[in-house]
């Protein structure tokens, strides 16, 4: 009884006995016991019949390398005792050197080297997820040492704001200097010191004037005294006279000096009651103004007290300012020091980068090589084992024809035969399919390889793009960097000169105050007589100082709290934008490949008519020339004719032969001027097929007066597709 591979049912033969099927298939390894046909069947046994011949010897060799085999769920099945049956010239030719002895071993191999070409590709993997890593470390590098130098920026930029409000407070201070001068020195003090030199000049007379009252009263009290002189002689001389005038006479001389007397004396007492009240006008002016001078004294002495206190406070805040830009200085140089150092650790980290990734583009370069060497290997030993596996097959062939031929002789195994050959041929049937199902395994693991190996070809070719870009954006900020070192130079010469400046005019402003102290100093005696509203209009315009000094410096704090909040905000939104732009470069990047390779294809496919077109009207354009050719040697032949018809004696004769000639002549300017006017829509045509063709290709025609002004374009796409040439030349070549 025989397990026949379609349906596991027991079959019966008049030979053999009925055993009962087995439940296992055919092509599993042997657990317990041995499949069929595996086992030594003794000669010696009479009910076999007359035909028995040895079969064990086909199935020795197979069975050892079984036993051999460590683990038969990664290898091959092992074959079925059926298909011994048709393959017994593979045990029984041991010796033929071109055929292998197992295709499980051939399994192994190839499972070998996939698990190898699986090893190299997550080996290539690593690596470059170790350059992933790498670029990213570089690209954080790169992104703190931005943010450092954002950091010295700011520090520069608050330094040169603290240097501007510093010469700020430099220039109040100065104007408050220049204010106090003009203050002390305008022509409204001098005019008030005028006034007051004026009223002390008539106070002055007028003391004078009053020291003159008692003389002039003396001179009144003279003149009193003379007059009652003269009365007395007056009086003396009527008693002289009484002898010689009359009484009349007399009388009337007596009432003219009484009247006389009476006149005098009511002048004498307006005279002395005005000059009393003016005395005492006078000595009430006076205190007023010995009151006014001694508090001009004490204004004098509060303002050179606190001009003194303003010296002072200048000179401290001259100081501080020194310090302030001697520790600025200090920490600018500082600052520069390191950055200096950490632009060189920067370029040295560089140069060691472009070293290792040269190196590792080296390892990649022979790895893909190593990898194509050994796919081509592996194609060439698939294609041997295909050879060798259909020569097996042919060979089964003819053992399977022997064997038939051996079967026809036996007519008592025939139908168990038959239905051995039908299992047998289904096996067959099988293991073609298996063979199909394997080689196309195969195809399609060399298709994977294939796919892998191109798309770590592209992944190269983005890596080498990438750091192309990398290499370019370095440049560039070593460009930047050198340009800011520059600026961060120019505003060093800047700030050192305007330090010599400031302290040339702290010097000026220390040798203006010394001068001022000395000009103070001799100008003490005429200051002496200011008045009160100079030191109101002081105090109003210090306080109106002081307000804005507390409102700059509000102004100032929160200038500097914006301008610190807005760089921050800018930061964060240029780091957002930087992200957001290699993101979409990324992206626009792969779309932008498709999208020129489509437009490339379909403007080829454009052209192609076009191209056509052209080529007709240059041939139309050289059919024309021809015919202009042509019709210049009618030209020529008929002006050749005209001359000797000129020399013809016959005068009908010429005149007709002239019409003739003028006929013609105008006949052809016609014609030249349609053949012109063809040409001249030729040409249009031909500008606007141009014209077209550029618009499609992107070709945009140069306009001279925009020479050299174009901004740089380094970095940006290709407006025109790439040529096949170029194409060809950027594609890994895979065979």
């Amino acid at each position: 009884m025989r397990l026949c591979a379609a349906d596991a049912r027991p079959i019966s033969s008049p030979v053999f006995g009925t055993i009962p099927a087995p439940i296992k298939r055919f092509n599993e390894a042997p657990t317990c016991a041995p499949p069929p046909g595996s086992y030594d069947i003794k000669t010696s046994d009479p009910s076999k019949g007359p035909v028995s011949f040895e079969k064990s010897h086909r199935f020795k060799m197979q069975m050892e390398e079984v036993g051999v085999q460590p683990n038969p769920s990664n290898m091959k099945p092992i074959p079925s005792p059926a298909s011994t049956k048709k393959l017994p010239s593979l045990s029984s030719r041991p010796k033929n050197p071109g055929i292998k002895p197992d295709k499980s071993l051939i399994a192994i191999k190839e499972l070998k080297k996939q698990k190898e070409l699986e090893k190299e590709i997550r080996i290539l993997i690593g690596k470059r997820a170790h350059q992933d890593k790498r670029l990213q470390a570089l690209e954080e590098d790169l992104a703190k040492s931005e943010s450092k130098l954002s950091a010295a920026v700011r520090e520069k930029n608050t330094l040169l704001a603290n240097v501007a409000s510093l010469e700020k407070q430099l220039l109040e201070l100065r104007k408050s200097n220049d204010l106090l001068k003009t203050k002390c020195l305008e022509d409204e003090t001098q005019k008030k010191m005028h006034n007051l030199y004026l009223e002390l000049m008539k106070l002055r007379n007028k003391m004078n004037s009053k020291k003159m009252v008692p003389v002039k009263n003396g001179g009144m009290e003279i003149k009193l005294n003379e007059v009652q002189g003269t009365m007395e002689e007056k009086l003396a001389q009527p008693e002289e006279l009484t002898e010689t005038e009359t009484p009349t006479e007399k009388k009337y001389d007596l009432e003219r000096l009484l009247e006389c007397i009476v006149e005098l004396g009511n002048v004498a007492e307006q005279v002395n009651d005005k000059y009393k009240l003016h005395i005492v006008k006078l000595q009430e002016i006076i205190e007023s103004k010995n009151k006014d001078i001694e508090t001009l004294e004490s204004t004098l002495h509060l303002k050179e007290t606190i001009l003194s206190t303003q010296t002072e406070e200048l000179n401290g805040k001259s100081k501080i300012l020194e310090e302030q830009k001697e520790k600025c200085f200090h920490e600018y140089e500082e600052k520069e020091r390191v950055m200096n150092a950490e632009i060189q650790c920067l370029k040295e980290k560089l140069s060691i980068e472009e070293q290792e990734h040269q190196k590792q583009k080296k390892i990649f370069k022979e790895t893909s090589a190593d990898m194509h060497q050994k796919l081509l290997n592996f194609q060439e030993e698939l294609a041997k084992e295909r050879e060798i596996l259909e020569i097996e097959l042919k060979e089964a062939m003819d053992e399977l024809d022997k064997l038939h031929t051996k079967e026809a002789k036996v007519e008592k195994l025939l139908k168990g035969l038959e239905q051995d050959n039908a299992s047998q041929n289904e096996e067959l049937s099988q293991l073609e399919a298996k063979l199909q199902r394997k080689s196309a395994e195969l195809e399609e693991l060399a298709a994977s390889h294939k796919s892998t190996i191109e798309k770590l070809q592209e992944k190269y070719n983005q890596l080498q793009f990438k750091f192309g870009e990398s290499t370019t954006e370095f440049e560039n900020y070593k460009v930047c960097m050198a340009e800011e070192i520059t600026c961060l130079k120019q505003d060093k010469v800047i700030l050192e000169e305007r330090l010599t400046e400031m302290n040339r005019a702290v010097q000026n402003v220390t040798h203006e105050m010394q001068e001022e102290q000395h000009a103070k100093d001799q100008a003490k005696e005429d200051y002496t007589r200011m008045l009160l509203d100079s030191q109101t209009k002081i105090a109003l315009k210090d306080a109106e100082i002081e307000r804005i000094k507390e409102s700059s410096t509000m102004q100032i704090a929160n200038l500097q709290a914006k301008l610190e909040q807005q760089s921050e905000e800018l930061n964060k939104k240029l780091e957002t934008e930087r992200k957001t732009i290699t993101e979409k470069i990324g992206a626009d990047y792969k779309k932008n490949i498709k999208t020129w390779r489509v437009l490339y294809e379909d403007l080829y496919n454009k052209v192609k008519p076009f191209q056509q077109q052209l080529d007709a009207y240059e041939a139309e354009k050289n059919a024309l020339l021809n015919e202009h050719g042509a019709t210049q040697e009618e030209l020529n032949k008929i002006s050749d004719a005209y001359a000797k018809l000129l020399g013809h004696q016959n005068q009908k004769q010429k005149i007709k032969h002239v019409m003739k000639l003028k006929e013609e002549n105008t006949q052809l300017k016609q014609e030249l001027l349609k053949l012109r006017s063809q040409v001249t829509k030729e040409k249009q045509t031909r500008g606007e097929l141009q014209d077209q063709i550029n618009e499609i290709q992107g070709i945009k025609r140069f306009d001279p007066s925009k020479a050299f002004q174009h901004p740089s374009k380094e970095n940006v796409a290709p407006k025109t597709p790439f040529k096949e040439s170029n194409r060809n030349k950027n594609q890994p070549v895979l065979h």
